[in-house]
């Protein structure tokens, strides 16, 4: 029994050193805790950000690729056919509509002259099938909140030579209206042919639809905006 005393009282010492250890580690751990939700929540919301059309632009099946285009009368040809920049803005502004953000980046009006195995495709948009002018815009949308919501982007559009069209007259048709998920995002864009680019088109207004909730009752009036186009060229 004395021999064991000793390794007893060791144990002891040993046993109660861990613990110590123990207890003076528990505060670093906690700091790791509480920077850790900060570092996530900025990656978060760099996830919610939607990125820029450049960066993750798809090609539309029936329009030529303008992403390059970005000086008036500029001309890119290709095979869905030949497409010339009329009128620009550049503005990559955000708008807030309630719990939706949303952002323009830009606003074309192009010219364009569809390969012959495109125009049956027009037609069901415009007697001038064989080549139109069109408003082209580009839009980003997050739903802000933790709820979902119902938003269209243009609800409607005029023109400063009084041209008016609404969102059914999108002939890009990359749904950007509708739902929109809790925390979610879309981006794409909408064109719009216009039949009267004389005299030249000046601004455009554009009408957002109201923001709904999940059961359809409004949250968030309209929003107009008027856009301007850029004379330099």
């Amino acid at each position: 029994m004395k021999v064991l005393t000793p390794i007893i009282l060791a144990l002891s010492l040993i046993l109660s050193g861990c613990k110590t250890a123990s207890t003076s580690v528990s505060p670093v751990k906690a700091t790791e805790k509480q920077d850790h939700p900060s570092e996530q929540d900025r990656t978060e919301k760099e996830k919610k950000r939607a990125k820029s059309l450049a960066d993750i632009y798809v090609p539309n099946p029936q329009v030529s690729d303008d992403t390059k285009l970005l000086n008036a009368g500029k001309t890119i040809n290709d095979s869905k056919g030949t497409v010339t920049l009329k009128e620009i803005a550049s503005l990559n502004k955000l708008y807030t509509i309630g719990p939706v953000e949303m952002k323009i980046k830009n606003v074309k009006l192009i010219h364009n002259t569809p390969t012959y195995s495109l125009m049956d495709y027009f037609h069901q948009f415009t007697e001038k099938y064989e080549e139109f002018d069109f408003i082209k815009i580009e839009i980003e949308l997050i739903n802000q909140s933790n709820k979902k919501v119902h938003f269209g982007p243009i609800a409607h559009l005029e023109t400063s030579n009084g041209e008016i069209k609404n969102f059914e007259d999108d002939f890009y048709i990359q749904y950007l209206g509708g739902e929109i998920e809790p925390n979610g995002s879309k981006q794409g864009a909408l064109g719009f042919i216009i039949e009267k680019s004389t005299p030249d088109v000046n601004w455009i207004d554009i009408e957002t639809s109201d923001v709904l909730d999940e059961n359809h009752k409004t949250l968030n009036k309209s929003q107009s905006i008027r856009i301007n186009f850029n004379k330099e060229k």
